[in-house]
């Protein structure tokens, strides 16, 4: 389970840093279709099945929070180095 959690992690921040909140719902919903075949592959019951699928939904939103903080932190240090700099004017 460990895993599954790093992944869905790791993916949320991908996603994180190039898309828009939205791209999580159809992926919540892929992932909840995929749970149910896996969970009857490796034999675990409804409400683990349930509860493994939840807190990879939560990873999969705590990484896209995290990727879009680092994206946000990244741009506002760009711009802070951009524009810092004095103006040279031309007397």
């Amino acid at each position: 389970m460990t895993e599954v959690l790093i992944f869905s992690f790791l993916t949320g921040a991908v996603l994180g840093q190039r898309f828009r909140v939205l791209v999580l719902l159809p992926l919540t919903l892929v992932m909840g279709l995929a749970a149910i075949p896996v969970g009857l592959m490796v034999d675990v019951s409804f409400l683990e099945g349930l509860k493994n699928l939840v807190l990879a939904a939560v990873a999969l939103q705590a990484g896209y929070l995290f990727g879009s903080a680092a994206r946000f932190g990244l741009a506002a240090a760009r711009a802070a180095r951009l524009f810092a700099r004095p103006v040279n004017t031309v007397r």
